[in-house]
């Protein structure tokens, strides 16, 4: 939306719910969903992680530190701080290289790579009910997941099946990992 006059309201709502709070995949220390410390990359500082950490204001900090934790619908008022629970990511403009061209809601590469190798081991399955702009299928394929997708319009289908039929396995993720330290890329 271009407003003359106030920003612009653009954002997403992504909820992490889990079948069984007991077993259930979240990869913490994978390497590639971590970022360099502040005390690394703002001071030089060699005290930080080499590990990094994971992204500011992205994962849910539980009421009580000293407990495991799984969110859960019923949880979401007592752990979510509108102003802190948020990672930021451009949406996909009609500039960038990434931008499939056929789906309004296009959703990033990097932002779904997060999700993804968070809550997946590769050739586990990843699922999208409303595949749209398949997306999702893509950067599940580039990182090694087995994935099942559904979508409604037959033009959407068409479109995202040949996205697929484009992409190979383990393919790079299009777009900056960590978006605040970079510009996205466009076609120029």
């Amino acid at each position: 939306v271009n407003c003359k006059f106030k920003f612009t309201r653009s954002h997403t709502h992504l909820f992490y719910f889990v079948k069984d709070v007991k077993k259930f995949t979240f990869r913490e220390k994978d390497l590639q969903n971590r970022i360099p410390s502040a005390r690394m990359l703002v001071y030089n500082d060699k005290r930080g992680n080499p590990d990094g950490r994971l992204p500011d204001d992205t994962w849910i900090i539980p009421p009580n530190i000293d407990q495991t934790f799984t969110l859960r619908p019923q949880d979401l008022e007592e752990c979510f701080q509108p102003d802190e629970d948020s990672w930021y990511f451009p949406r996909v403009a009609g500039t960038f290289r990434e931008r499939a061209g056929f789906h309004g809601c296009q959703m990033p590469e990097q932002l779904l790579g997060r999700i993804i190798r968070s809550c997946s081991h590769e050739d586990d399955i990843v699922l999208d009910p409303f595949t749209g702009s398949a997306s999702t299928l893509v950067v599940a394929k580039k990182l090694n997941r087995r994935f099942l997708g559904f979508e409604l319009s037959e033009e959407y289908g068409r479109a995202g099946s040949q996205r697929l039929a484009e992409t190979e396995s383990g393919d790079p993720l299009v777009g900056a990992a960590e978006p605040n330290m970079s510009a996205p890329a466009t076609w120029q």
